[in-house]
């Protein structure tokens, strides 16, 4: 039995890595030669959101983002909507319409701790009407390992997330952690975090805690953990800089330090942030919000200084360049994106903008981040991205090959883990009043074929669908655009059992 279980883990822990990134306009580093990163192409066009996932070597499964340019121009996408692209280049069959504005960090791709060949794709929604956090779940089992998505846009709750949704694998090496901000808005201070958790049987909300500065401020807090996933970092672009520890066993943050709280005019503005490796170093970029705000900087904090605000040291001003995301690679060096701030751009930069220079053409890199001051050897545009164009997204990836918590209370399965409840079956709605449709999905389901129908409230029969259940799993969408507002009434049946359920159309 005890060999059974290390070789699980073995095998779980390193599954999947980050070796593969894409990026901004049709860009991408391919990191499976560490030594010597290579730029690649995708077809993702997005100016910030966008996650991918690699198998154990380094070939690429599938990645996401939002939006594509491609659709947008056409008009079939919009900035709300997300997509799912598969190792070919290629849009994933039911991989459109994701849950997702636009903004930069608001999606991430958790692979599912009960079968390895599905991943969930947990996308946030910080603005009418699409509020609340989502999930999404692909399965490479499908079209000869190019994949599927089988359910798509499954609501958790309803309050507008901040731009920063993050995840960390649990201290057993096989569960994972997904954590987001509440931001409810101007003039509603809120503090809380909401932890999800990710096991075989599902995806649960673990706990909601209260901890750091309240503020109603800022929708664009940046969360993201250190290395080996013990201390959760929160920067956000109204200068709060935070730190907790994490128990990847409980789920549970404490130990709160404040380095800096929230700033007032000229704002901070801080957009982008990463730790070193020895995590003696925090690098963030900041957007001074003055007369001139054509201006950006690099700053280096020292996380070990007696005076963290006195250990700051501008690394690189930014003239008529607005610095983005830090990232830190495979190869331990932060790499950092960066938009022009030209007079010829426009905010949306990669639908209205279509020049290559140098400042969209390449990626800075800090080489050493473990070092101090120029020690850091920050160079500035000096990874060329071989014709592609980068603009303030860099992919929301967390550590893929950290392993189980060794030596803690859980770093095996026999132990540690929260006591579940079989979730039962069930229709699971969304409906987005913003294209009129309608998700239904449902997992676990018995039998063959599913037969759906949709009835008014009054038992009028609208529309009915029979299709295949493949893997107990069901996913479904209809447009209700010609439909009047009201209850509606849904019917799932199947050889072995009935769910019903009903969703408002407002």
């Amino acid at each position: 039995m005890v060999l059974v279980v290390v070789l699980f883990f073995g095998n779980s822990s390193a599954q999947n890595t980050d070796r593969y990134w894409v990026f901004g306009d049709s860009a991408g580093i391919d990191f499976s030669n560490l030594a010597s990163p290579a730029p690649v192409h995708s077809i993702l066009q997005s100016r910030g959101t966008c996650a991918s996932i690699c198998d154990s070597v380094g070939n690429l499964l599938f990645y996401c983002g939002s939006p594509l340019k491609t659709l947008w121009l056409s008009g079939l996408g919009n900035s709300k909507y997300g997509f799912v692209i598969n190792k070919n280049h290629q849009l994933l069959q039911n991989g459109d319409t994701l849950i997702g504005s636009a903004w930069y960090q608001e999606m991430v791709i958790v692979p599912d701790p009960g079968d390895r060949q599905q991943y969930y794709i947990f996308c946030s929604g910080e603005l009418e009407p699409t509020n609340g956090l989502y999930y999404s779940k692909v399965d490479l089992n499908y079209n000869n390992g190019l994949g599927k998505v089988i359910q798509k846009n499954i609501q958790l709750n309803t309050d507008s997330i901040t731009d920063g949704i993050t995840a960390v694998r649990h201290g057993n090496g096989r569960d994972w952690w997904v954590l987001v901000r509440n931001w409810k808005g101007v003039n509603q201070y809120t503090n809380d975090v909401m932890i999800y958790y990710v096991s075989p049987s599902g995806v649960q909300l673990h706990s909601i805690q209260q901890i750091g500065i309240q503020t109603s401020k800022d929708g664009f807090f940046r969360l993201k953990f250190n290395s080996d996933g013990s201390k959760l970092y929160n920067v956000s672009a109204y200068g709060i800089i935070e730190r907790f520890d994490f128990d990847r066993c409980s789920g549970v943050l404490s130990n709160e330090i404040t380095y800096e709280g929230l700033s007032g005019p000229p704002y901070k503005a801080y957009w982008g942030f990463e730790v070193s490796p020895n995590e003696s170093k925090l690098y963030v970029t900041s957007i001074y919000q003055t007369a001139n705000q054509d201006t950006g900087y690099l700053i280096q904090f020292d996380l070990n200084a007696a005076n963290f605000a006195a250990s700051a040291d501008t690394l690189y001003s930014f003239l008529n360049d607005i610095p983005g995301i830090l990232k830190k690679g495979p190869d331990n060096k932060i790499y950092l994106s960066t938009m022009s701030a030209s007079p010829d751009t426009c905010f949306d930069y990669l639908y209205c903008y279509g020049n290559i220079n140098n400042t969209n053409a390449n990626l800075s890199v800090i080489n050493s981040p473990d070092s101090a001051g120029a020690a850091c050897d920050f160079q500035p545009f000096s990874f060329n991205l071989g014709g592609h164009k980068a603009y303030w997204g860099l992919p929301n990836n967390p550590n893929y090959e950290l392993g189980a918590w060794a030596g803690s209370l859980c770093d095996t399965l026999t132990v540690g883990l929260p006591n579940l409840v079989e979730t039962k079956r069930e229709l699971k709605f969304y409906y987005n009043s913003d294209i009129k449709t309608v998700f239904i999905n449902a997992d676990k389901l018995s039998g063959r074929t599913a037969n759906l129908q949709f009835y008014t409230s009054s038992g009028q029969l609208i529309e009915k669908i029979s299709q295949p259940i493949n893997g107990g799993y069901f996913t479904y969408s209809s447009s209700f655009a010609f439909q009047p507002d009201g209850v509606y009434v849904v019917r799932l049946v199947s050889e072995k059992e009935v769910l019903t359920g009903k969703f408002v159309k407002r």
